[in-house]
């Protein structure tokens, strides 16, 4: 498990140096194996825009650049990386610029002016591995549209950083997070800790789609949620993208970011599938003979006793708390998306991805356990998430409006309610006007409105009808991206 400590001192007060740091959490049962400064020793590198780029008069590799740098003139520099072009902003090493030193050496690069075939250059534009973040160096290092020209590369992306590793035993399950992580921090330092529990997002749209549990000793809880009007060309922003990396993991997808983000941020697993690749209702249940998935790793996978799976009204489109599947999986024409968020019991997911010869993250948590009560709660921050990557793409500036009086609670309890059938749960509210359950038929005083469909619903005429032109369409460039009420299923047994 590789720890952001910038990360985590946002969730625990760390007032102290980072070996000493390190020294407290392996005294405390969190073995700190290594300790990696993020970014090299480097000074005077700044964020420069390049105005232009010419050829080299002597050199066919070379170029000749002119870029701002904030200095207040221009400076001309010389360039022989292949990606370099007119508007980019990338690192500029002004002269008397110190970068980390060259391989096989130790004393730092120091830059100077010079000139190259002829030409003089007032500076050097790096790449990543001149700067010590990465080994790829096989262009400039481009640096996102919105940093400030003259700026502080270490500071614009956040290298004063460093990351643990740590060395945690199978049954710290809970420390495979950084909220988990914070938690065992502030105690063994004896420091105050701050994590933030994930508001309710209200509903602006009432799609559903019909959740069942036939199998509620394997999956405890199962959480869904419509998101529809995603804009496809939205990209995940820098900071969580820098946030995964440091963690070990790579930047796929917006919405695939955001679930890993999740994940590692509260330790709970999620999935997101396209909403326009479902249909009809979800069941978790076990495969059946004859069935076959293939996994978003191409793995084909076929029937076998006990593996558990994620099916719609077609077969088995992910296999719970291992992989999702390919069939199902969101890419770069999503605009709906129905989010999963879901318990399941260790014993049902132990075993599983080793008998398939593959590893997931979901997996490795789901065998340790994870925290039941937060599955509700990661599916509210990746409902949030989402809405504001999608507003910063400018699809919305405004936040999604409140929902009616069906939309979820803000107060969020473990406590076990009492599930009338497989398919229909009623959700417990306060000052919530009686109702009547379509399918236990029985009037329920505390209960505001049942949170999943009565099996006769169709949830494909609710699908249809909120993305029909008459109500506006969910790719139409006047809409926001709207999220629907989770959909919820808990599981009980005699």
């Amino acid at each position: 498990m590789k720890v952001s400590l910038q990360w985590l001192k946002e969730l625990v007060r760390i007032d102290m140096p980072v070996e000493r740091f390190a020294h407290a959490l392996t005294m405390g049962g969190l073995e700190v194996e290594e300790m990696t400064p993020v970014a090299g020793a480097f000074k005077g590198v700044v964020v420069a825009l390049v105005k232009s780029v010419a050829p080299h008069p002597n050199a066919d590799k070379l170029r000749v650049t002119e870029v701002d740098a904030g200095t207040g003139e221009t400076l001309q520099i010389v360039c022989g990386a292949p990606n370099v072009a007119a508007g980019q902003k990338v690192p500029c090493a002004l002269v008397g610029a110190s970068l980390p030193p060259a391989a096989g050496t130790t004393a730092p690069f120091e830059i100077r002016k010079a000139k190259l075939r002829g030409v003089e250059s007032s500076g050097m534009l790096c790449s990543a591995r001149e700067l010590g973040l990465a080994d790829d160096h096989s262009g400039l290092l481009v640096l996102p549209d919105d940093a400030p020209v003259g700026g502080d590369v270490r500071d614009v992306l956040a290298l004063d950083d460093t990351y643990l590793t740590l060395k945690l035993t199978p049954n710290r399950g809970d420390c495979l997070s950084m909220f988990g992580i914070a938690r065992d921090a502030a105690a063994i330092i004896r420091s105050a800790g701050e994590l933030r529990a994930a508001p309710a997002v209200a509903a602006s749209i009432k799609d559903e789609r019909a959740i069942r549990i036939s199998e509620p000793k394997a999956c405890g809880a199962y959480y869904g949620r419509v998101v529809r009007g995603l804009d496809p060309a939205a990209a995940t922003p820098a900071w969580m993208v820098r946030r995964l990396e440091r963690a070990g993991l790579r930047a796929i997808h917006p919405l695939v970011d955001v679930t890993n983000y999740v994940m590692l941020e509260r330790g709970q697993p999620m999935h997101a599938f396209d909403h326009a690749k479902l249909e009809g209702a979800i069941d978790v249940r076990y495969m059946k003979p004859g069935e076959r998935i293939t996994l978003l790793n191409e793995q084909e996978v076929e029937y076998r006793p006990g593996l558990l799976a994620i099916a719609d009204a077609r077969g088995p489109v992910a296999l719970g708390g291992v992989m999702g599947g390919q069939a199902t999986m969101v890419g770069t024409g999503t605009t709906d998306v129905f989010l999963e968020s879901a318990f399941f019991h260790p014993e049902a997911i132990q075993g599983r991805s080793r008998s398939l010869a593959l590893t997931s993250d979901a997996a490795h948590r789901f065998e340790r356990g994870v925290d039941f009560a937060a599955a509700r709660d990661a599916l509210e921050r990746a409902t949030a998430l989402v809405l504001e990557i999608w507003r910063r793409a400018g699809r919305s500036t405004q936040p999604p409006h409140r929902g009616d009086s069906t939309s979820p609670s803000r107060r969020i309890s473990s406590r076990r309610s009492r599930a009338f059938t497989a398919m229909s749960t009623c959700r417990r509210a306060r000052r919530a006007p009686a109702c009547r359950c379509s399918t236990c038929a029985k009037a329920c005083a505390t209960a505001s409105t049942c949170a999943t469909r009565s099996p006769r619903s169709d949830t494909r005429k609710s699908s249809t009808t909120a993305s029909s032109p008459r109500s506006g369409s969910a790719t139409s460039p006047a809409m926001p991206a709207r999220c629907a009420s989770p959909t919820r299923s808990r599981a009980t047994w005699a």
